[in-house]
């Protein structure tokens, strides 16, 4: 019974991992680009292409803030700076309801989409 519950333990952290924050140094050295002026616009194109009905959305935009996220040591522990855009969206499924608000977590520099998180990501995000 142990093993059933260890095993999905060490899976669990080997995935995440033990990720450590960049240094104060590579902190300084970011670069955040231009804060996101057309930020609605490009995330709703960006759901254009994953939504089953794009025309049904509803969207909860909060406004730009500068941060920055690294990535886990087995996905590479990519650091990406730019301005978050969290966003509720609700939207019509194949059955044509509405499947209730989820949010996503848009990094965003110099008007291009560079990172997309979805609601499991935001939650484990430490604040920056």
């Amino acid at each position: 019974m142990r093993a059933l519950i260890a095993l999905p333990l060490a899976i669990l952290v080997i995935l995440t991992g033990c990720a450590t924050p960049p240094s104060p140094q590579q902190i300084s050295q970011l670069d955040y680009g231009t804060s996101p002026q057309n930020y609605e616009a490009t995330i709703k194109k960006y759901f254009d292409g994953v939504l089953f009905d794009p025309y049904s959305a509803h969207y909860d935009f909060e406004p730009p803030q500068q941060m920055w996220v690294k990535d886990a040591p087995l996905m590479g522990g990519g650091l990406h700076a730019g301005y978050m855009v969290r966003v509720g969206v609700n939207a019509k499924n194949r059955m044509g309801g509405y499947v209730g608000k989820k949010m996503y977590g848009f990094i965003i520099k110099d008007e291009r989409i560079i990172k997309v998180m979805d609601e499991f990501e935001l939650q484990n995000l430490r604040t920056r």
